[in-house]
Order: C-alpha cells, then sequence, then structure tokens
C-alpha cells in the first residue's frame, strides 16, 4: 500500500475489496483509507467529531449489497452510512430495552441486519435498522470467550457465515436465524458442546482463563474461510502459542492438519486483522517488518521478486503490504 506523511497505516482491523478498490479500517484511528487493485492511494475517510455525519470511533465497517453504501459502526449503536466516495448519506441507530453494545455488523437483506456484540449475553443480534425493531437474539456465550467471536463472520458469494471459537460447526446466517451448514471433524479431539465454563476467578483473570479454556478444549478456532473447493481454518492449539491449519478437500472430503507448511512460511493474518478467500486466492496483509517471515524468494516470479526485493531493502518503514497467496 502506498506510503506518505498523509497515508500513515497504524493497525488495520478489516480489509474488504470491492469495485476494483479495497477499503482498509485503521480501528486505531477510526480512519478507512481507500486504495486501487495496484496499491495506490485514492482517499480516506476520516470524520471524527460530533457533528452531523461525524463520528467519534469506530468498531467495524460493511459494505452493503443491497444499498451499495459503506456502513460505518460505532459500538454504542450508531450505524453511519456513507457512498463508496466517503460522502455522508445518514445514521441510524440500534437501541432497545437492556441494550449494551454491538461490535460487528452485516446485512441480511434490504432491512435486516446482523450484529455481534461482546458484550450482549446473546450474541447474535437480528435488528431492523429502518424500523428501529429487534428481530431476534442467538448464541449465548460466556463474555470472555465471546471476545473471540470479532472476527468469526465471513462472506463467500452471496452467503454470509458464522463460526463459534470451540464449536466445530459453521452457520449460514439466514434470514432470521442461524443455518448449521456444515461440521469440523477433530476426531480424538473432538469434544460435544457449544460453549465453555469457567469459574469465577478464570472470568476474572486471563491465565486462569486460558488455562480453564484449554483443560476443555484442545484448540481454539480463530478462522474460518472456504470457497468451492477448500474450506481452510487455522486453530490456536492447547499450549497457546501454535498456530495450526486444517484444508478440507470438499471433493476428496478429507481434511489435511498442517502445523507447519514446507516453505516455512507463517501463514496467517497480522493479530486483529482479516483473511480474504477467494476460489483464486488467499490475501492477507503482513506488516512491512513481517514480509521475510510471511514469503520466501524461491515462491515468486521474477516480477514479484524485484518488487519484493524493492520492499524489503526501502530505507523507511512501509505501510502494510497485501499478499496473495494463489491456488495451484
Amino acid at each position: 500500500m502506498e506510503t506518505s506523511e498523509d497515508v500513515l497505516i497504524t493497525s488495520i482491523k478489516s480489509i474488504i475489496f470491492h469495485e476494483d478498490k479495497y477499503f482498509m479500517f485503521d480501528i486505531r484511528q477510526s480512519i478507512i483509507f481507500v486504495f486501487d487493485k495496484s496499491g495506490n492511494y485514492l482517499f480516506k475517510i476520516n470524520k471524527k467529531g460530533r457533528g452531523p455525519g461525524e463520528y467519534s470511533f469506530i468498531e467495524n465497517i460493511n459494505i452493503n449489497p443491497f444499498t451499495g453504501n459503506l456502513e460505518l459502526l460505532e459500538p454504542y449503536g450508531a450505524v453511519h452510512m456513507y457512498d463508496l466516495s466517503g460522502n455522508h448519506i445518514e445514521t441510524k441507530r440500534v437501541a432497545y430495552p437492556d441494550f449494551r453494545a454491538v461490535h460487528m455488523l452485516r446485512s441480511v437483506d434490504n432491512q435486516t441486519h446482523v450484529f455481534y456484540s461482546m458484550f450482549q449475553p446473546k450474541k447474535i443480534i437480528y435488528f431492523n435498522l429502518d424500523e428501529n425493531r429487534l428481530i431476534s437474539e442467538a448464541f449465548e456465550e460466556q463474555e470472555r470467550l465471546g471476545r473471540f467471536g470479532l472476527k468469526n463472520f465471513y462472506q463467500y458469494n452471496d452467503d454470509l457465515f458464522f463460526f463459534r471459537p470451540v464449536h466445530p460447526v459453521v452457520y449460514k446466517v439466514g434470514k432470521e436465524q442461524l443455518e448449521a451448514s456444515f461440521q469440523f471433524d477433530f476426531g480424538s479431539y473432538a469434544r460435544e458442546g457449544t460453549t465453555a465454563t469457567f469459574s469465577e476467578e478464570a472470568i476474572k483473570v486471563w491465565p486462569k482463563f486460558k488455562e480453564e479454556l484449554f483443560a476443555q478444549f484442545p484448540y481454539v478456532i480463530t478462522t474460518v474461510r472456504h470457497n468451492s473447493k477448500y474450506v481452510i481454518a487455522s486453530i490456536l492449539w492447547r499450549d497457546a502459542t501454535r498456530n495450526a491449519y486444517i484444508i478440507y478437500d470438499k471433493a476428496l472430503r478429507k481434511s489435511k492438519f498442517i502445523l507447519e507448511f514446507n516453505e516455512q512460511v507463517m501463514f496467517k493474518p497480522d493479530n486483529g486483522s482479516d483473511i480474504i478467500v477467494t476460489d483464486e486466492y488467499v490475501l492477507i496483509s503482513s506488516l512491512w517488518v513481517d514480509l521475510e517471515k510471511r514469503i520466501k524468494k524461491e515462491m515468486l516470479d521474477d516480477k514479484n521478486k524485484e518488487i519484493f526485493e524493492k520492499l524489503i531493502q526501502s530505507p523507511m518503514e512501509l505501510n502494510p503490504v497485501l499478499i496473495k497467496y494463489w491456488f495451484k
């Protein structure tokens, strides 16, 4: 991504590729940076404030396929709609009795949104923004465990999917409720039930929480994505220091468990960032300083070798780099 004094990205939370543009959400700055497909900077949406069309803090973004608008979510219930050039259209609110906060949004149809909340007892909220009406809530989860769920929605073609950190079922997000779509088979490591239970101490103290979590489950599912051929998942192993990968071949109906790739590369997005999977490639973001951990020069063609050398020899720290791993 192009780097200049006016274009400095600090922490990518999510990436949306739409109409040959990358919309990159920097959560630390609450700014959306927009680049063309070659990484050239186009513009940014930076409207922090308290006036009309402004926001105080953004938690998540979404491009609504039904309206074509860019939606910016403030956790305490404001959804700001902008056009794809960054012009404010309107702001709507999520509000109902006992509402606390929401941290992720996606659109289900012209009127209905589904939200994810770290703090609500039930994590999934169906809501009609036009009518300011709560439709339904689902999936009760212990609050600390629920914080693993912020990257658990993903889009494939026209459908939206959701998974939970310790329950090996992936759900399709239906019009009014979640519908089981497919299930991982962890063999002898599989555990029944949809969630874990914790002591009062574990709820308050992270090391104790982690100890009790991995006593019940040998893994935490951190990423699931799929395309027409594969289901790709990454899991955090019991010692909480190693990532493992599961690639399920739909045609062969077989899974491959991978602790380390032959190329000795780190195949996961930066902490807190997103991963995009299409039928052609997997796209992740990488901090400039981590580039050599994610790519080996022998993996590249001549053109990309030149780009790689130029990047790693840069005299200044650059904005994040987007990497495409192509399916063969």
